[in-house]
């Protein structure tokens, strides 16, 4: 497998992993530092694991038990997202297994399957936003409000609610 040198105007050919030619060479170090500090491997080692939490929660989200607890539960609620579903809204196809509470908030119960709901991908998104104003949740974040439990129902309504700002927001 070949490359072009990255050295601006120089279209030699290189071999993979080279990334400069014989001539550009002395840039090669210097490159490759610069791509290790903005790499998906850099992130998750240096900002997203940062802590013992997040490594734990990072590590359940690729475990076996999470694929086939996801799995069970898009299965169960035959691909259909259950928010826009409270609705009356039948969207299929919907591929994201959603915590309804989330785990970071309630980690005790991230393995019950009655936790678990199936979102299309503008729910789940919209929902993540939510979680972060009621719950505290994300990077940063203060956790608050750890009590709380809502329903499927009770976050499709805020969901929508949402939805109808950002439509009439812009």
């Amino acid at each position: 497998m070949v490359r072009r040198c990255k050295y601006a105007g120089c279209h030699t050919l290189v071999e993979r992993p080279a990334y400069y030619c014989d001539k550009h060479k002395q840039y090669e170090a210097e490159y490759a530092k610069q791509r290790e500090t903005y790499s998906r491997t850099y992130y998750n080692k240096r900002v997203r694991n940062r802590d013992e939490a997040n490594r734990e929660r990072n590590k359940f989200y690729h475990s076996p038990t999470w694929t086939s607890l996801r799995k069970q539960a898009l299965e169960r609620d035959k691909y259909m997202c259950q928010y826009c579903l409270a609705l009356g809204v039948k969207r299929p196809n919907a591929k994201v297994g959603d915590h309804i509470t989330p785990a970071e908030i309630a980690p005790e119960i991230r393995t019950e399957l009655s936790n678990i709901a199936t979102a299309c991908r503008d729910c789940d998104n919209v929902k993540r936003k939510l979680e972060q104003e009621i719950y505290g949740t994300g990077q940063g974040n203060t956790h608050r409000n750890t009590k709380l439990r809502l329903s499927v129902s009770q976050w499709a309504k805020m969901i929508a609610r949402k939805k109808q700002e950002t439509r009439e927001g812009t």
